[in-house]
């Protein structure tokens, strides 16, 4: 009995070895289970901030890019304003330029009908002088002759 009552104490002392390791076992799968979720945890912590961080960043470069946009129109619409101007400025220049030489033409043409005018009179007169010195000559011939 005395070895029966060896092998049952020592039964006994290898089955509270084996509780003791079920619980220093469960004791650190527990352990481990707790930091899986604390990291867990704090995985989906640092993505959630991540991707508010990025929503941010896009918001931020959304508006950029927009005021961008906005800021290229405005410049497209001031150079069409520009040029506009610059367009009405050339236009009335060339209308300008058009008048004047439209007016130089009339001052030549009246200048060539004036000149021409004059030429005629010039002519008209130089024949009747021409005439009038004929008949002298022809008076001072025919009294010379007579």
């Amino acid at each position: 009995m005395a070895q029966q009552n060896d092998e049952l104490i020592q039964a006994q002392a290898e089955l509270r070895d084996f509780k003791r390791t079920v619980l220093a076992l469960r004791q650190e799968l527990e352990n481990a289970q707790a930091e899986a979720d604390a990291r867990l945890r704090k995985s989906v912590t640092d993505a959630k901030a991540e991707a508010t961080q990025l929503e941010a960043t896009v918001v931020t470069l959304r508006e950029e890019l927009e005021e961008a946009r906005a800021e290229r129109e405005r410049a497209v619409q001031q150079a069409i304003a520009s040029n506009h101007n610059d367009i009405q400025q050339l236009k009335a220049t060339v209308a300008a330029l058009r008048e004047a030489l439209e007016l130089a033409r009339i001052d030549k043409n009246n200048g060539i009908e004036k000149a021409a005018s004059t030429a005629n009179a010039e002519i008209a007169q130089l024949h009747g002088t021409i005439r009038t010195l004929r008949e002298q000559i022809e008076a001072l011939s025919a009294k010379a002759a007579a």
